[in-house]
């Protein structure tokens, strides 16, 4: 199965495009499923969940969270396959949490050195369950390189995601696994029985990021 774990709708302050939207963009794409993962909230899950149903679209309920240690802030992680919203927090309360839900702890975009790398990747590595290996919005290629030389030396489960903020960045990149549904990819991830692929999106797209968060665009 193909598998976007990174995607963002207007519930995230950056972003544009409905629930719906995203999950048609995923069908359309030929995706098996995708992750709702906004920032540090779970308000689309219930509407995601409702169009995965029409559109027979596998979701997971995910969000994409601060976290912090010695409350200086160290970076963002991916909690998937969760029941309730997490808010940010010092990365280990934040894990806790994850793990209460039998959730999935991914680092995002953890060598990107442009929008919030993961400073203490080195000292947490073991509590994660995978790394973030090919991420769409990146600028730099070598920012998903470092992160896939990072996951391979340390035996890490590699995932991939688009981080789409919009409808038509959906599916740049994506999760495979040898799975039945998405709900499979739980085991799949703890078992490191993944793979990532995808392609860069055109840098010039966090113009879109940028508009939204201005309140120029965006869900009104």
């Amino acid at each position: 199965m193909k598998i976007d774990l990174h995607t963002h709708t207007y519930y995230s302050d950056d972003a544009i495009s409905s629930p719906e939207d995203i999950v048609k963009a995923a069908k359309m794409l030929g995706l098996d499923g995708i992750a709702i993962t906004d920032h540090n909230t779970s308000k689309a899950w219930k509407e995601a969940l409702e169009a995965g149903k029409k559109h027979k679209l596998g979701i997971i309920p995910g969000e994409e969270i601060k976290v912090s240690h010695d409350g200086k802030k160290i970076g963002e992680v991916i909690g998937l396959f969760l029941n309730d919203e997490i808010s940010p927090g010092e990365f280990h309360v934040v894990r806790e949490k994850i793990k209460e839900q039998d959730g999935i702890l991914i680092t995002a975009h953890p060598f990107d050195a442009f929008r919030n790398s993961f400073r203490m990747l080195e000292e947490f590595k073991r509590d994660m369950d995978a790394i973030e290996v090919i991420n769409s919005r990146v600028v730099l290629n070598r920012f998903n390189e470092k992160a896939l030389e990072f996951a391979l030396k340390n035996d890490m489960a590699m995932t991939g995601g688009s981080d789409g903020h919009c409808s038509y960045e959906i599916g740049n990149a994506y999760t495979i696994a040898d799975i039945d549904d998405v709900k499979g990819l739980n085991s799949a991830i703890k078992r490191k029985k993944t793979k990532a692929w995808g392609r860069k999106t055109n840098p010039l797209i966090h113009l879109v990021s940028t508009l939204a968060n201005l309140g120029l665009i965006g869900r009104k």
